[in-house]
């Protein structure tokens, strides 16, 4: 049998199967395909390439292309003594983008791990070993602390130093989906409930309904999610430092490993990843990195912190943009810590300032940020917005124009 005809053979098995296949070289160059459409071949080629020096034995990806999902399936083999690739493409049939599910690869990962204020701050020092031996374990972990004190990046971090960085990195937002989303969840097969391999990190526990909340247990518990993905729950404390409700019964439903984030309060030494910050600022702006005074230092470091690195990020930027490389003395960390006391962490299971709101400004600027707050933590969701903050979504979308930012 000549080539050609395994070729056809080759494609009208992948073909049955839904999906094609093409190999290509260190370059990127295609050295065969199955692919008919020649700029879908060059796409994926492009993109694998970009990712072989982290495939390792191969890999798992996915790919975003056209308002579609491709799950491609990555193998190294030989060739004559030259290294090829073969990359089996499969479109995900009925994998619309949902608001709240995010399908990332270890590089993405990497690179918004990196990019993150607690990333930033911390850098990539491993996690603390009791957490990663909690991961190892096989049950899911939850991850708990105070709002905006790194419980994600941690997930990540977890991902990237963990033994599934060749399978695909899943985040789901619950009090981010829409009705459709939470159909997709918990009845679709393409949900990443159904998949195996999955690094799954799931947030927003607090804001799910009793019955949504004993749909989606059940249905995790009923497919025995836990051993055939790594999962990660994440949950923000509630005022007074507690445990949702929601965080509390998932955590004694599957019998979670728990770990808690310290805050950044808790830490101490808060000027030191405030300079940290201030650096990767000058860094990245090409300046030199603004000093802290001996009194801004105390000030920054009495602070409560209270939306963690959330916070910090907000907080050097403003320094940064205030004093650029000169030095921040008292006057000015108290005058952009003000600013931040504006709001009483008016956000979604977050523990309360010991501080009220900042009432030297008119009402309506208040009503206006909280407004802002609850769109960016809903990351623009604007419809969403009006219903948390119970209010239509005219009052919402004047109260935005008002300000005009």
């Amino acid at each position: 049998m000549d080539s050609d005809a395994k070729l056809n053979i080759l494609t009208e098995a992948l073909a049955a199967a839904g999906a094609s296949a093409l190999a290509i070289d260190a370059r990127g160059d295609v050295a065969i395909s199955t692919v008919n459409d020649a700029a879908l071949e060059r796409d994926v080629a492009a993109f694998v390439a970009e990712r072989l020096d982290r495939i390792g034995d191969g890999a798992r990806l996915v790919m975003g292309r056209a308002g579609t999902r491709l799950s491609l399936t990555v193998r190294p083999t030989d060739k004559e003594g030259g290294g090829l690739w073969v990359v089996v493409v499969r479109e995900v049939r009925g994998a619309a983008a949902h608001a709240g599910i995010e399908w990332l690869n270890a590089d993405e990962v990497e690179a918004r791990y990196e990019s993150s204020a607690y990333g930033i701050v911390e850098g990539a020092a491993a996690v603390a070993a009791p957490v990663s031996e909690s991961y190892a374990r096989g049950v899911p972990l939850m991850l708990e602390g105070e709002l905006g004190a790194g419980q994600i990046e941690i997930a990540k971090r977890l991902y990237l130093d963990g033994p599934f960085a060749d399978q695909p990195f899943v985040s789901v937002a619950l009090d981010e989906l829409t009705d459709r989303g939470w159909r997709h969840v918990l009845k679709s097969s393409e949900s990443p409930l159904f998949q195996t391999g999955l690094t799954l990190c799931i947030e927003g526990w607090n804001a799910v309904g009793p019955q949504r909340l004993r749909e989606l247990v059940s249905t995790m518990a009923d497919t025995a999610l836990a051993t055939r993905c790594h999962v990660v729950l994440t949950a923000n404390d509630m005022p007074g430092g507690s445990e949702s409700d929601q965080a509390a019964f998932v955590t004694e439903r599957f019998a979670c490993a728990v770990s808690v984030a310290p805050a950044i309060a808790e830490q101490g030494a808060a000027s030191t990843k405030v300079a940290r910050y201030l650096e990767y600022l000058a860094d990245a702006f090409g300046t030199a990195a603004p000093t802290l005074s001996a009194t801004a230092t105390k000030t920054l470091d009495a602070y409560r912190w209270p939306r963690n690195y959330l916070q910090l990020r907000e907080v050097s930027e403003r320094l940064y943009i205030l004093v650029g490389a000169g030095t921040v003395d008292r006057a000015v960390a108290e005058e952009v810590l003000a600013q931040e006391d504006v709001i009483k962490t008016a956000t979604f299971g977050a523990p309360t300032l010991e501080s009220d709101l900042y009432i030297l400004r008119p009402l309506a600027d208040t009503e206006r940020d909280i407004a802002h707050l609850v769109v960016d933590h809903l990351h623009g969701n604007r419809t969403r917005a009006a219903e948390v903050l119970g209010i239509s979504r005219t009052t919402l979308w004047r109260l935005l124009k008002d300000d005009d930012r």
